[in-house]
C-alpha cells in the first residue's frame, strides 16, 4: 500500500529546518557584537538587534494576507530567502550604520515570514504532527552549527564574514525550497486574523488577562534584551570565543526541550512557567557578576529560560483557548512576545548600553604599514594570562587551527600583546615606570603603533577610574588586566540588575495574581 506522503518527507523537512535556522543563527546574535566592534552607538546597536522583531511584527501581513492566499509556500520561501541572502551579503560590505540598518531591516522583513512558512510546509506534509519536535530540533542544531562555524573559521563577531555565511546559506535554502513538496495556497481558508485580534475577547476572562499581561511584560526584559547584549558583553569582558560561547544556549535548549513534557506532567504548566521566569531573573544576576564561571551558568540557563517560559506560554494558550480561537490566540501571543516585546527589549538594551557606557573606548594610533594616523583606534590588546588553562580550548578558532595545521612557529605568531611587551617582571600588573619605558618609536600591537605620551594618558585615566583611596591610604598606580578591560566595558552590573529586579517583581505578581482554572471550566 503506497503512502500518500512525499518520499523521504521527514528527511527533507528536517533539512529545511536545519537550513532555516542555520541562516538565522549566522547573524541573529553576531550582528550586535559586530556593531559594537565597529564602533556603532548603543542606540544603533539596539536598532540592529530589533530587526528580527520588526520583521515579526510586519511579516503576518505578508504571510497571512498574501502568501497563504495566493502563492505556494515553497515558492514564497525561495523568493524570500533569495532576497534575504542578497541583503546579508550586501550588509557585509557596509561599515556605516544607515546602509547596514537598511539592508538588515530588509533581511529581517524577508526572513521572519519564512519561519511561519517553513512550519506550514512541515505541518502540511509530515505524516504525524506529534512528531514535529523531532524535526524542529534540527533547527536548533542548524543554529549551533552556524554559530560554531562562524566562530571557528570566519572570525566570529569580530569580522563581517558571518553575514556572508548567512547570505550564502539563504541562497542555498532558496534553491532547496524549490525541491520541497508542493504546498499550494489555502486561498480563502487562510483567514484574515493575522494578528490574533479575534482572541482579544478572551481577555474578558481574568486568568487569561493576567496571563497575557504578565508574559508580555516579562518578554520585554527577556529575549530581545538578552540577544542584543549577550555578545557585546562576552567580548568586552575578554572571555574566550565570545560568539562560540553563545551556542551553549542552544545545547541547553535541546536538553530542556526534550525533558519539558516530564516537567509539565509532574509540576503543571503554571509552575513550569514560574521556573522559566525565575531562570531569567537568576541568569541576569549571573551576568551582573564579572566572573567567567557565572557567565557560563547564565548561558546554560537559557535552556529553562526559553523552553519553560516561551514554549510553556504557547502550550498554556493552546490548552486554554477554545478550538475556534486557538489559531488567533497563538497569533496574538507570538505578536506580543516575539514582535512587540522583543522590539521593546532590544530598544531597552540599546538604551541601557548608552546609559552605562564604557569609560575609555579609543585612543590615537598610527598604522604601522602606511604610517597614517588612526584617530579612534582600539586600545592595545591585553590577552588572558591564564590562556594555558582549560579555558584556552574555548578559543575555538585557535584550537581548531592548531589541530589542523599544528602549533604555529614562533615567527608566525601574532604580535606580542600589551603585557608581554611592558610587564617586565611578569606580575600581571602594569606600573607607571613600565609604561613610561615605552621606546621613542612607540609600542606596536597588531599593526598599530601607540605613542608613549598617549599610552601614559590612557594609563593615568584608567588608574583614576579605580576606587578612590581611603583616608591616609594610597592606592598604588598600577593596572591589572581586569582594570584594563573594565575601563573599556559598559558598566554591566546595573545593565543586568535592573531587568533581573523587574523579572523578580513580575514573577511575584504572576505567582500571586494568576489563578489557572481547572481544565474544562470557563
Amino acid at each position: 500500500m503506497q503512502s500518500g506522503h512525499p518520499p523521504l518527507v521527514r528527511t527533507r523537512l528536517s533539512a529545511l529546518m536545519f537550513l532555516e535556522f542555520f541562516v538565522w543563527g549566522s547573524w541573529g546574535v553576531a550582528i550586535t557584537g559586530y556593531a559594537a566592534n565597529v564602533g556603532f552607538k548603543p542606540s544603533q546597536i539596539g536598532w540592529l538587534g530589533a530587526v528580527a522583531a520588526i520583521g515579526a511584527i510586519i511579516s503576518p501581513l505578508f504571510v497571512g494576507l498574501i502568501a497563504d492566499r495566493f502563492f505556494a509556500a515553497q515558492k514564497v520561501l525561495a523568493v524570500l530567502h533569495l532576497l534575504g541572502g542578497a541583503c546579508l551579503i550586501a550588509a557585509g560590505y557596509q561599515t556605516t550604520f544607515l546602509p547596514m540598518m537598511v539592508l538588515m531591516l530588509l533581511n529581517g522583513l524577508a526572513f521572519m515570514p519564512t519561519i511561519a512558512l517553513a512550519n506550514s510546509v512541515a505541518f502540511r506534509h509530515i505524516p504525524d504532527p506529534d512528531r514535529f519536535p523531532r524535526i524542529a530540533v534540527l533547527g536548533t542544531i542548524g543554529w549551533i552549527v552556524a554559530v560554531l562555524f562562524a566562530q571557528v573559521f570566519l572570525g566570529g563577531a569580530a569580522q563581517p564574514y558571518f553575514l556572508y555565511q548567512g547570505g550564502v546559506g539563504g541562497i542555498i535554502l532558496a534553491l532547496y525550497a524549490l525541491t520541497l513538496p508542493n504546498t499550494p495556497p489555502k486561498g480563502a481558508e487562510a483567514g484574515g486574523d493575522v494578528f490574533g485580534l479575534s482572541a482579544l475577547k478572551l481577555l474578558k476572562e481574568r486568568s487569561f488577562l493576567v496571563f497575557i499581561v504578565c508574559v508580555f511584560l516579562f518578554s520585554i526584559p527577556a529575549c530581545g534584551y538578552f540577544f542584543v547584549l549577550m555578545v557585546p558583553m562576552l567580548q568586552q569582558r575578554g572571555y574566550p570565543s565570545p560568539l562560540g560561547l553563545t551556542s551553549l544556549n542552544q545545547f541547553a535548549e535541546i536538553i530542556f526541550m526534550f525533558s519539558m513534557p516530564w516537567f509539565v506532567a509532574k509540576l503543571g504548566l503554571k509552575r513550569v512557567l514560574m521556573i522559566g521566569m525565575l531562570a531569567w531573573a537568576v541568569r541576569y544576576l549571573c551576568f551582573a557578576c564579572p566572573e567567567f564561571s557565572s557567565a557560563l551558568i547564565g548561558l546554560i540557563l537559557h535552556g529553562s529560560c526559553y523552553s519553560f517560559f516561551y514554549v510553556g506560554a504557547y502550550m498554556w494558550v493552546d490548552r486554554r483557548a477554545p478550538a475556534e480561537l486557538k489559531s488567533s490566540a497563538q497569533s496574538l501571543l507570538a505578536f506580543l512576545l516575539l514582535g512587540v516585546g522583543y522590539f521593546l527589549g532590544a530598544q531597552g538594551a540599546g538604551f541601557m548600553m548608552g546609559r552605562f557606557p564604557a569609560e575609555v573606548t579609543a585612543m590615537p594610533a598610527v598604522d604601522a604599514e602606511d604610517d597614517k594616523p588612526v584617530a579612534d583606534a582600539k586600545l592595545p590588546r591585553w590577552d588572558d594570562p591564564d590562556a594555558s588553562s582549560l579555558w584556552q580550548y574555548l578559543d575555538l578558532n585557535a584550537t581548531v587551527n592548531d589541530l589542523i595545521y599544528g602549533k604555529p612557529e614562533e615567527e608566525a605568531k601574532p604580535s606580542l600583546d600589551l603585557a608581554q611587551q611592558l610587564d617586565t617582571n611578569r606580575d600581571g600588573k602594569l606600573t607607571p615606570a613600565e609604561v613610561e619605558a615605552i621606546p621613542d618609536a612607540g609600542l606596536e600591537v597588531d599593526g598599530l603603533v601607540y605613542s608613549r605620551a598617549d599610552m601614559v594618558k590612557v594609563f593615568n585615566k584608567i588608574t583614576s577610574l579605580k576606587q578612590q583611596p581611603r583616608e591616609g591610604v594610597e592606592i598604588a598606580a598600577e593596572l591589572t588586566r581586569k582594570d584594563w578591560l573594565r575601563a573599556q566595558s559598559c558598566d554591566w552590573a546595573p545593565i543586568w540588575l535592573w531587568p533581573s529586579g523587574a523579572a523578580f517583581v513580575l514573577l511575584a505578581f504572576f505567582a500571586l495574581a494568576f489563578r489557572d482554572k481547572p481544565e474544562g471550566k470557563t
